[in-house]
């Protein structure tokens, strides 16, 4: 009975060959597939995004390198040429050392030729370094061109990996989504080993969905990124054009990002970046609007918006992007300018397009940062002058066209002089004509000169006021202004060292003017100089107070030793009584805090009266004198220091 019923059990063997091939056929499927993923992962890029960075880093090297011989060249007697040219070579030769021979020049063969040409460039280099000053010239600018070429190969060279990594990746992607397909395909044949092939298909999603991702998008951030607009901007373009509507480009780019990473570390600036990358998700809109970052601190917004739209996307952005956030219980100000271009009126096509914003960012930044600029034709004539202006100023620092006047300041209880203010001032060559500093400082500013200008007028002014030491009370101080970005810089205090030592003035006789912004800015970097400055016994004076932010906060906490009150307060200050009671605030402010107190700007005796009545310390101004040249106030403290002029109330003589 029951070997009947087994006999009833039994499988024919048409069924149970069947069975078996479907076996071996499902075992050889599976290895086939586990075969297949393997390589299609041992073909992913191990090594592509290291290389890249290795690259990246070694062009910023070399192109810094580069930088220091331009530097060089314009000032080859100068010991600091030397010296930030022998550190740039210095890093570019460890750098080298360090990657040569490395997996970089196999995952990038073309490396593999730049190397020697950079290792050579860095010999030649060392050996002019070792020449000693003046530096040779000739030597510099051979390099400097050599350096030019080997920058544009490795500009080259990375963007074509970069490309490379970008297609292989793309073409992995793609295969492990057939891979899917066959596994899908796999389990409608082999119902059997469903259980087996979806645990294999749910194993390899996560290394799906981590390579789109590395694709298409920021790691940093989650923002789409470059490859992603490399392969989408043209399409948007293209449904603009043909729904007749208008694309908008705009081009962010953060204000004193490198301030951020420099002050609270790369982590803080990591989370800036996120912080700026949720404001530029909340304004995307599928398939019209997408927000990219192009890399470190620069982003890009797309939208396909009506061909009478205004700038309001633009507005918005701007408003919401300059603001303080809190990261990690520090205060930080993100900041970003915003140039925008439009299709089709400022562009037929992409590049177009970027080039147009890129100028208007530009412009953006030159207007003072913080700001949105959308391209105009009137930018590129702008941007002209703007070189043009650069060229001219790089022009006479070299050949020494910047000169001083001195703005006196008296002391109000004695109405004696007991100062002077340096103020430098541009004669052109050609036409004689002398320009203000208002027509140059911006640009410079902007243009990073200001570093090269700040030193030159120190040196100028402690000269002559060295020079005036015999004919000029112990009290007499010589004012400078010193711009944040020279006090951001560490060269600026060995060089204000070096010009004390080598003019012999005495630290108590100078003092430095810094303006409200460089606390604002919060830069590390400045607020040590501060210091340091104090230190070595130079005063500090705070230039324009009132005039820019409330800077209350600071006064305390800063070894500061004079504030300034602008100009601005003082006009009309005499039919103004909020002018008034601000003006008192500001000299009862000081006196709490034991500073004293210089007005600025003092042009009629009312002004001068008033001050007087309220106990300010000092002043200065056109009612006074205007801004004198040397020698005549050099024949006034000659004068002066033999009793030989007098001066009526507040009223500098320099007749005669």
């Amino acid at each position: 009975m029951l070997r009947s019923r087994l006999r009833g059990w039994q499988i024919p063997l048409t069924y149970g060959s069947a069975i078996g091939l479907a076996a071996i056929g499902s075992a050889i499927l599976i290895v086939m597939l586990f075969v297949s993923i393997s390589k299609i992962e041992s073909s992913l890029p191990r090594f592509g995004f290291f290389a890249i960075r290795e690259f990246h880093i070694a062009i910023r090297d070399v192109t810094h390198l580069r930088d220091m011989i331009s530097l060089a060249e314009g000032a080859p007697n100068a010991q600091e040429s030397l010296d930030r040219l022998s550190a740039a070579n210095d890093l570019v030769y460890i750098r080298f050392e360090r990657i040569d021979g490395s997996e970089t020049i196999s995952a990038i063969p073309a490396y593999a030729g730049i190397v020697p040409r950079v290792n050579d460039a860095v010999k030649r280099l060392d050996a002019v370094s070792a020449a000693g000053l003046p530096l040779d010239q000739k030597s510099l600018k051979e390099l400097g061109l050599e350096l030019e070429q080997i920058i544009g190969r490795m500009n080259d060279e990375y963007y074509k990996y970069g490309e490379e990594v970008n297609a292989d990746l793309y073409s992995s992607e793609v295969s492990l989504k057939r891979f899917n397909y066959q596994i899908a395909f796999a389990l409608t044949i082999l119902s059997l080993l469903a259980i087996g092939t979806a645990v294999l298909f749910i194993g390899r999603r996560e290394t799906i969905d981590k390579l789109e991702f590395l694709a298409w998008r920021d790691a940093t951030t989650g923002l789409k990124n470059r490859a992603w607009m490399s392969a989408n901007r043209d399409a948007m373009l293209d449904r603009a054009r043909q729904t007749g509507k208008q694309l908008q480009l705009l081009l962010v780019d953060l204000d004193h990002f490198k301030s951020v990473n420099d002050t609270f570390g790369h982590h803080v600036g990591d989370l800036l970046l996120k912080a700026v990358a949720e404001v530029l998700e909340s304004v995307e809109w599928a398939g019209d609007v997408a927000a990219v970052r192009l890399g470190g601190d620069e982003f890009a917004v797309m939208a396909i918006a009506d061909r009478n739209a205004d700038d309001d996307l633009g507005e918005r952005l701007r408003e919401r992007l300059n603001g303080f956030t809190e990261l990690e219980g520090h205060q930080v100000r993100i900041g970003a300018s915003i140039g925008m271009a439009c299709f089709p009126q400022h562009g037929s096509d992409i590049s177009t397009l970027l080039r147009n914003a890129d100028r208007a960012l530009y412009t953006a930044k030159a207007e003072g940062r913080s700001g949105f600029v959308t391209f105009s034709p009137a930018i590129l004539s702008q941007i002209d002058m703007q070189l043009g202006e650069e060229a001219g100023i790089k022009r006479a620092l070299n050949c020494d066209e910047f000169f001083l006047v001195w703005q006196p300041q008296f002391e109000l209880a004695t109405g004696r002089m007991i100062g002077v203010e340096a103020l430098v001032r541009w004669r052109d060559p050609v036409s004689g004509a002398i320009r203000p500093p208002a027509s140059f400082i911006p640009i410079a500013e902007r243009s990073d000169l200001i570093l090269e200008l700040d030193k030159v007028v120190l040196g100028k002014a402690c000269a002559q006021a060295a020079r005036w030491m015999p004919v000029s009370t112990e009290e007499f101080v010589c004012s400078v202004n010193v711009s944040g970005k020279s006090l951001q810089a560490d060269a600026y205090l060995t060089h204000l060292t070096q010009v004390l030592q080598q003019t012999g003035l005495p630290p108590s006789r100078l003092q430095l003017e810094i303006t409200e912004g460089i606390f604002v800015q919060n830069s590390r970097n400045a607020l040590e100089s501060i210091g340091k400055i104090r230190d070595i016994g130079v005063s500090l004076a705070l230039d324009d107070f009132g005039s820019g932010y409330a800077s209350f906060g600071y006064l305390a906490d800063f070894n500061l030793n004079q504030l300034k009150i602008d100009r601005s307060f003082l006009n009309d200050l005499a039919s103004s009584t909020k002018k008034q009671n601000v003006v008192r605030g500001i000299i009862a402010l000081a006196n709490s805090l034991g500073l004293t107190v210089v007005a600025e700007g003092v042009e009629n005796e009312a002004q001068l009266d008033f001050l007087i009545r309220e106990r300010c310390y000092g002043a200065q101004g056109f009612f006074m004198s205007e801004p004198v040249e040397e020698r005549l106030m050099t024949n006034y403290l000659a004068a002066k220091r033999g009793g030989a002029k007098r001066m009526t109330k507040f009223r500098l003589d320099l007749s005669a």
